[in-house]
């Protein structure tokens, strides 16, 4: 049974990735109750569940600092294994990372934006909050919530990014939550109001932050579930570069950290504009 997947990477969109993606947004709580129950109903999953088991795994390690900061609401208490997670590796390179065929449609819609006087920064918190207050109220009015992500502790590490019209109104607003080499992508929201500048402007807020990120030593970037997202999100990310990988996460005391690792890099913005 795992001859025939031992070569076939859950890529998005291939027929094993919908397969898993179909049986993931159906699968209820509690998980392993609902899959050994699945798996009984229909024996063809245990060939989706082989296909993810296989998938390349990404090691992790953070500090408990920085878990207890942030990082354990993203994981889960007690939870180190992650499947199937939405993993984008960050390039030191801009040439890296927009170059070749699979990177054509995000090249085309990163040049639709620059003619249209689309603008993206990395941002300090001030004006990112109100940027994204006021792309949050465009999408919901009087009933747009508020930003899960207020402004940081002494112990949390965040990037914010803004994308501006060529008038400097606000068209999206992204954040991530650092964690030495590798970051959460916590926000990226656009405004529906404003197409389709608004539309491209997510791609080139992405890139902007990607890009800053990667120059800065950040080496990978989470999503969430790569198999539980909506169809629209999956293409979204496939067009960005975003891979399925398994995480395998260690929290390990602040002190194993070696100061000199990239782990322990601290973040420092060289990207002032895109």
């Amino acid at each position: 049974m795992t001859a025939s997947f031992r070569h076939r990477e859950l890529r998005y969109g291939s027929p094993e990735f919908l397969a898993a993606s179909d049986w993931a947004r159906q699968l209820p709580s509690p998980r392993i109750p609902a899959l050994l129950g699945s798996m009984a109903r229909d024996p063809a999953l245990i060939r989706v569940l082989v296909t993810v088991w296989r998938l390349p795994v990404v090691d992790l390690q953070v500090g408990e600092t920085a878990a207890d900061a942030w990082f354990r609401y993203y994981l889960g208490p007690g939870r180190r294994w992650r499947p199937a997670q939405a993993v984008l590796e960050l390039p030191a390179a801009e040439e890296r990372y927009l170059t070749g065929r699979p990177k054509q449609a995000l090249r085309t819609n990163l040049r639709h934006a620059r003619d249209l006087g689309v603008i993206s920064a990395q941002a300090s918190y001030e004006p990112w909050s109100e940027a994204a207050s006021s792309i949050l109220h465009a999408r919901h009015g009087d009933n747009a919530p508020e930003q899960k992500m207020d402004r940081p502790g002494p112990d949390q590490q965040m990037a914010y990014y803004v994308a501006r019209d060529a008038h400097g109104n606000p068209l999206a607003f992204a954040g991530a939550a650092l964690f030495g080499q590798f970051g959460v992508l916590f926000s990226l929201v656009s405004r529906p109001d404003r197409q389709p500048s608004a539309s491209w402007a997510r791609y080139q807020l992405h890139t902007c932050l990607v890009l800053d990120l990667g120059r800065s030593g950040v080496r990978h970037l989470l999503v969430g579930s790569a198999i539980r997202q909506s169809p629209g999100n999956q293409y979204f990310q496939h067009l960005l570069g975003y891979q399925a990988r398994n995480l395998r996460v260690e929290v390990v005391a602040d002190a194993a950290i070696d100061p000199a690792a990239p782990e322990a890099t601290a973040y420092r913005p060289v990207t002032t504009a895109w």
